[in-house]
């Protein structure tokens, strides 16, 4: 059985439960591996991506899985890639977000980015774990157009995940997961999100 090697070269970032990487042969996918083999949060996401394979395949949100692979640091989880127009790995929403206002056009760019983030979350009722920004990539896939990916953190680590199987618990977590979410942007970023937007982005 072939195994990929990856070495620093194709390095992209790591996070609390696994380091990825740019994919050796395929640079329009990475591969992450876990820190530990057999990591609860893995499972957890494998499993949300089994049951809830139909619908995460309409997924503008979430990033696809194409399955794992041997590689010489150990089993990887091979994903789509976010990135950029321009080839570059697309940034997380807190990397992407300035602290202090920028000039209108950007600031209605966000806005913009914002809000629809807002009505792909709430239709989709992607299921997630906790409310990291860092979870979600801001993509340019063509100049001057942006979308809103998940990459890391989704499914449940509850032992009966009704939100797998029934629409209004899935719609129920969301908005209330969503709420969540921009109530924390709201008050880290006011310099760009003025209370006229963060009642826009409140789901009710």
């Amino acid at each position: 059985m072939r195994v990929l090697t990856i070495n620093e070269d194709l390095f992209i970032g790591s996070g609390g439960h696994q380091a990825t990487y740019i994919h050796p042969i395929d640079p329009t996918k990475c591969i992450k591996i876990p820190h530990m083999q057999d990591d609860g949060d893995v499972r957890k996401e494998m499993r949300y991506r089994q049951a809830c394979a139909k619908k995460l395949a309409k997924s503008r949100l979430v990033t696809e899985f194409f399955g794992t692979v041997d590689t010489n640091l150990g089993l990887g989880y091979v994903f789509e890639r976010v990135f950029d127009y321009n080839g570059k790995t697309s940034r997380d929403m807190k990397k992407f977000l300035p602290k202090t206002r920028p000039d209108t056009e950007t600031l209605h760019r966000i806005w913009t980015i914002l809000l629809t983030f807002k009505s792909d979350f709430l239709r989709e009722s992607i299921a997630i774990v906790d409310t990291d920004i860092e979870n979600f990539m801001v993509q340019e896939p063509s100049r001057g157009v942006f979308r809103v990916r998940i990459v890391d953190n989704i499914g449940t680590p509850v032992l009966i995940p009704l939100v797998y199987w029934f629409d209004f618990a899935a719609a129920w977590k969301a908005k209330r997961y969503w709420n969540r979410i921009a109530a924390w942007l709201a008050e880290n970023y006011s310099e760009i999100i003025p209370p006229e937007l963060a009642e826009q982005l409140k789901a009710t």
